[in-house]
């Protein structure tokens, strides 16, 4: 099975006017829209997989409708036989419909075929040097006994083969899937620091040799399932990439995943599939991924049309899910459900065994888990659990959920679904089931420290996440992250970051009475007022001084959850803190006053890009003081120009996307520009502001 990305050149039709468009693709403000492409490879038979789906996606190949595509529901299109350049396919969805990701199109030329990522590697066994994999091939094909033979080839970083592996079988026809033993004598293990992949090739060949079908797929050397406690720190990352909002680009998806894993985490959980370009990023940066591969189940939530068929397509959602996780040495659990209705044994909850048992059939090398938080109990429910209805009298959910607590409803009720789990995912406040391995998650600031320490005493916690790794807009809601829109890190994060042992002491500065995370990292304000100031820190005693002026000495360490509380005079000059670990400095930081901003910086670590690859270049636009330094103090609007062979594709700052296609706020004297090359040659961003010196940078665009 060939496998074709389809995210260009796709036409859409606007007054009349026919205009060239690509994916990912939002609807403009107005009725029905039609994107329409023609077949770029000849198929026997295809199917057409749209990932990002929003609203609902009707699919037509040569003016027949062969499948719908709808929210979080991923599942592909039978398109039956295509002519390349000749074939037609429509993509028709009403005004607010988009694919935030991508359409793929999976073709072959033969009767007998590799199924869409058919393939699965499997790590039996890995001694670091020598390694025992299972590799499976499902197979599809008409009715007919036939001899076949199925050629493997396994291809190292390098483009040589590793070893080559021949099963020869017979093939009576319908699904089949073909199981071949192969050993690597030399085989690198993918571990986080070193994340070496390898690519499997499978060929499919007739009785006299003639090729029928081949297909591959990349892969990692990684036997499953080992934890150590306490081992997985991250978070819960949203699809939306910061200023890019719901559209997933590779470069932007290794932006947003590469900030969490500088923040010292190595795990990463999304609530339904990652994208593409999302799991390519994990598996380049050796991070573990957690993914719900089920939202909700039979309930409805807001936003997602999939509990209407959860019932009738819940083996073949589970299945090409986890066809699509399982070969992504990233991918280390899957969870059966994100805290859903049913955990509570409520309408649909007798689906469950079968959500696992379909989990645990398409990968058994994974373990399979479910996330666990408090909902609000009904009346009957606590009824059930012994509270009385006067009780119950004029409670408001919060109330609801405490009495929840009181008669045990959250562990009696999830009792019974946490018992088919291999790992509860459980949300803050959530107690764990006993003897149950566990991942805390949505582990709010304030509790961070007590959560990521718990591990020291308990051995079934496998680790700790936050609630949002990036600042996002989910349903409605912004939630605070552990870093921006942009991707520079949140007090949250460099408070996680620090009790992880990744990253150093900081500074907060904020009003008088200011709470544990509030404050900004800049020594600023009306001279001689009291400002509240906290220090983060690795060390168990800090000191802080003011201009060399010795303010006083507090404890941190673990009885003060790692930071320090001052209150002072502010004076402009330098803000310093000394911390001591055992009585001998570990650690010293400062916050010197900013001056008057002069000029603008645009940085970027990518001076070359691809207009065929549609890469990315983000450069980040920073108000500096006569020193070079940023003026994390300012806030002003600067004028965006790009001239050349390039075009701005969104603009931001921390608090999100601006909406101006001119014009972006430079917040905490920082904004995020994304460009993106259209032909060879350079692409010229100038940045102006009033009294600032504008700045200005280029990028080389290949074909």
């Amino acid at each position: 099975m060939k496998t074709v990305e389809m995210n260009k050149d796709w036409q859409i039709v606007t007054a009349d006017v026919s205009t060239s468009v690509g994916l990912p693709f939002e609807t403009p403000g107005y009725g029905k829209c039609e994107l329409t492409a023609v077949s770029c490879e000849d198929a026997a038979h295809a199917f057409i997989d749209i990932d990002g789906a929003r609203g609902v996606i009707d699919v037509f190949a040569d003016g027949e409708c062969v499948g719908s595509a709808y929210g979080d529901v991923r599942l592909p299109v039978d398109a039956g036989a295509l002519k390349s350049g000749r074939s037609k396919i429509s993509l028709v969805f009403e005004d607010g419909g988009a694919i935030t990701r991508g359409v793929t199109l999976h073709t072959t030329q033969s009767d007998i075929y590799i199924l869409p990522y058919g393939l699965f590697v499997r790590t039996l066994a890995s001694d670091g040097e020598r390694a025992s994999l299972e590799v499976t091939a499902e197979l599809f094909g008409e009715e007919g006994k036939r001899k076949l033979t199925l050629e493997l080839s396994v291809i190292n970083a390098r483009g040589k083969r590793s070893c080559r592996k021949i099963k020869k079988f017979t093939f009576t026809g319908g699904d089949k899937k073909v199981t071949v033993p192969v050993k690597m004598r030399r085989a690198y293990p993918y571990e986080s620091d070193k994340p070496y992949m390898y690519t499997l090739r499978a060929v499919l060949l007739d009785e006299n040799g003639e090729e029928l079908d081949a297909s591959e797929t990349k892969f990692g050397v990684r036997v499953q399932g080992i934890f150590e406690p306490g081992a997985l720190i991250g978070a819960t990352v949203p699809h939306e990439c910061g200023i890019m909002g719901e559209a997933s680009y590779a470069d932007a998806e290794k932006r947003k995943l590469g900030a969490l894993r500088d923040l010292g985490y190595n795990a990463v959980r999304y609530v339904g599939l990652p994208s593409p370009s999302a799991l390519a990023a994990a598996d380049e940066l050796g991070l573990k991924v957690i993914a719900d591969v089920f939202d909700n189940w039979t309930h409805p939530r807001e936003g997602s049309l999939s509990h209407l068929s959860f019932g009738d397509l819940l083996a073949a959602r589970a299945a090409y899910a986890v066809s699509v996780l399982r070969n992504h040495p990233s991918v280390v659990m899957y969870s059966a459900g994100n805290m859903c209705e049913e955990t509570y044994g409520r309408r649909g909850s007798e689906y469950a065994a079968e959500v696992f048992g379909a989990l645990r059939e398409a990968d058994p090398s994974r373990p399979v888990a479910i996330a666990l938080g408090k909902l609000v109990p009904t009346e009957r429910e606590l009824i059930a659990a012994g509270a009385k209805r006067s009780e119950l009298n004029g409670q408001s959910d919060g109330g609801l959920t405490g009495l929840g607590d009181v008669y045990g409803v959250p562990a009696s009720l999830t009792a019974a679904i946490a018992s088919l789990a291999d790992v509860c995912l459980c949300s803050d406040g959530f107690a764990p089931p006993a003897s149950k391995p566990y991942v805390r998650i949505n582990t709010l600031p304030e509790n961070a420290f007590e959560s990521m320490h718990s591990a020291e005493d308990d051995e079934n916690m496998l680790g700790d996440l936050s609630p949002s790794g990036m600042d996002s807009s989910h349903r409605g809601a912004t939630t605070a992250g552990d870093i921006d829109h942009t991707g520079l890190p949140r007090n949250y994060g460099l408070y996680r970051s620090m009790l992880a042992g990744a990253g150093g002491s900081f500074i907060l500065v904020g009003d008088k009475g200011a709470g544990m995370l509030e404050g900004t990292q800049c020594w600023k304000a009306a001279e001689g007022e009291t400002v509240s100031v906290r220090v983060f820190t690795p060390g168990d005693v800090v000191a802080l001084y003011v201009n060399d002026y010795l303010v006083g000495r507090r404890l941190a360490g673990k009885v003060n959850k790692q930071y320090a509380s001052f209150e002072t005079e502010y004076k402009a000059g330098k803000l310093e803190a000394v911390s001591y670990l055992r009585g001998r400095e570990c650690d010293r930081v400062s916050l010197i006053t900013p001056a008057e901003p002069k000029g603008i910086s645009l940085l970027t670590g990518a001076k070359r890009i691809s207009a065929s690859a549609r890469d990315i270049c983000f450069i980040d636009l920073w108000v500096t003081d006569e020193r070079g330094e940023p003026s994390i103090d300012y806030t002003g609007d600067v004028n965006v120009t790009v001239s050349g062979e390039g075009e701005i594709v969104a603009m931001g700052c921390e608090y999100g996307r601006s909406a101006d296609e001119d014009i972006v706020t430079a917040a905490g004297g920082h904004a995020l520009i994304a460009v993106r090359g259209t032909a060879a040659g350079k692409c010229t961003v100038r940045a102006k502001a009033h009294g600032l010196r504008a700045g200005r940078i280029t990028v080389t665009v290949k074909e």
